[in-house]
């Protein structure tokens, strides 16, 4: 899989698929930039995810699981929602963040996407430290057995397109 990053708005990335981070069940708030997404995508993907919790995951996503609903008015085709793990500096918890990632792509694989944008898992809310987020995001996506020959990581600064870029350079 070849990987690129860009500085950019997620909402405005042709991808045949888009990768929306939600809360885990616990925690309710969607991020602000997360909710930007969804109203990008206009009342048909958000009926439609919502529709598909009450019937399929009524307590909330579970961290680390991935599901499709269709991307509305974004130029993707499928919006993929996946549920962002909480950091825990106690508890190692990098192998459900590594998970998430590895959901995305079995639903990419399962829909037919070739090309993703996403924003690296845990960069948003749920925050993660960026090393740990940029580290195993670059382990886990080039690694995982997957049809996906293109994934887009968008960034929003400058600052962190540096740091994902010197991981990638890597």
């Amino acid at each position: 899989m070849k990987l690129r990053t860009v500085v950019g708005d997620l909402a405005g990335q042709p991808a045949d698929a888009v990768v929306r981070v939600v809360p885990p069940p616990r925690r309710r708030r969607t991020p602000d930039d997360e909710l930007g997404l969804l109203r990008a995508a206009g009342p048909q993907a958000l009926a439609a995810f919502e529709e598909l919790l009450a019937l399929s995951h009524p307590a909330g996503l579970p961290a680390g699981q991935a599901v499709s609903t269709t991307a509305g008015t974004l130029p993707a085709r499928w919006l993929v929602h996946v549920a962002a793990p909480q950091y825990d500096l106690r508890i190692d918890r990098e192998h459900l963040l590594s998970a998430a990632y590895r959901s995305v792509l079995a639903v990419a694989d399962a829909l037919g996407a070739r090309t993703l944008a996403l924003t690296p898992i845990g960069m948003t809310q749920p925050y993660w430290p960026l090393d740990v987020a940029t580290r195993v995001a670059l382990t886990t996506l080039p690694n995982t057995p997957t049809r996906v020959r293109e994934a887009t990581l968008v960034v929003r600064t400058p600052a962190a397109l540096d740091v994902v870029a010197s991981a990638l350079a890597r």
